[in-house]
């Protein structure tokens, strides 16, 4: 079996690259980091808790193999994670084949000044990313090969879209420009933090794979930031039944129901229990946790992800 860092972007070399880890991190809703929203690592210290912000210094240095994706991780854990988190990917045949329903690369259309440009800029969303397989498929998520897939056998929808990028831009700049708005367009959201930072690690790379490919160089530290900060806003964190932040509504409340004991005066309780209306009621808009909020690029300002979706 070829070994799996071939798939697995290492946090420590992040770390030396600038900021980049930094941002990678970062939570735009909140203006914190991102949290490990999982109990998978609770294990190694209170920091690693659910509730915890993923610090860059607990996933680099001696955790620097700490995250590691799905298809790298041992049998048993991944089996362990499907348990006990639904935890499911799906196979790159399976994501080419529903990729390609709403995909039309290879139309008539690409060939006019305009048509390829509106297919670059089209807005897809990939719900429940994981890893984000169906935007960017660096490696198969369910294969233990280790092996990165070649471009040209990429079949996620911003992989398909820097292919057309790169037939129609020649230059750096132009080839910036488009690639920027490709990945303007494309959105997901995941709840595991672990996922999330794989996810946004695998859209950086894969920048960084097409550009290399087309100059036969690699982009400048400030390129590198200046996706990152897209991606750190596009690919977020988001709990997919509330549209919140992920266990942000446990412990807060919009309202509070009093409960009195049939007990005898002398012994009655009074009991204030605090509950969350959207969790009761089901209404989406009524949640007492941190709604999260997405970039509309082409206004340049933020909305709550729930307010698009009504």
């Amino acid at each position: 079996m070829a070994p799996a860092h071939e798939i697995d972007i290492q946090e420590n070399s992040l770390r030396h690259r600038g900021d980049l880890l930094d941002i990678l991190l970062i939570d735009r809703t909140t203006g914190k980091n991102i949290i490990w929203a999982t109990d998978s690592y609770e294990a190694i210290g209170k920091d690693f808790a659910p509730k915890k912000h993923i610090k860059k210094e607990l996933v680099t240095g001696e955790h620097g193999e700490l995250i590691q994706p799905r298809a790298a991780k041992p049998l048993s854990e991944q089996k362990q994670r499907t348990r006990d988190k639904a935890e499911v990917f799906t196979p790159v045949k399976v994501v080419d084949k529903m990729n390609k329903i709403v995909d039309w690369s290879s139309d008539t259309k690409l060939a006019t000044s305009e048509g390829w440009r509106t297919y670059v800029s089209k807005t897809m969303l990939e719900i429940s990313c994981g890893e984000a397989p169906f935007i960017v498929s660096r490696y198969n998520p369910t294969a233990h090969t280790g092996k990165l897939i070649k471009l040209s056998n990429r079949v996620g929808f911003l992989d398909r879209k820097l292919r057309v990028v790169s037939k129609f831009c020649d230059t750096p700049r132009e080839w910036i420009k488009w690639a920027k708005q490709a990945y303007k367009a494309s959105y997901g959201y995941e709840w595991q933090g672990d996922n999330l930072l794989i996810a946004r690690e695998n859209l950086l790379y894969t920048l960084i794979d097409y550009y290399e490919d087309k100059f036969k160089r690699k982009p400048s530290l400030d390129i590198l930031r200046s996706f990152a900060e897209i991606i750190s806003w596009n690919i977020f964190q988001m709990d997919g039944l509330k549209y919140v932040i992920p266990k942000s509504c446990e412990g807060k409340a919009t309202q509070k129901i009093t409960q009195i004991s049939i007990l005898p005066v002398e012994e009655e309780k009074q009991e204030q229990l605090s509950i969350c209306e959207g969790c009761t009621t089901g209404n989406a808009s009524k949640h007492a946790g941190k709604y999260v909020r997405i970039m509309d690029w082409a206004l340049d300002e933020t909305n709550r992800f729930v307010d698009i979706l009504s």
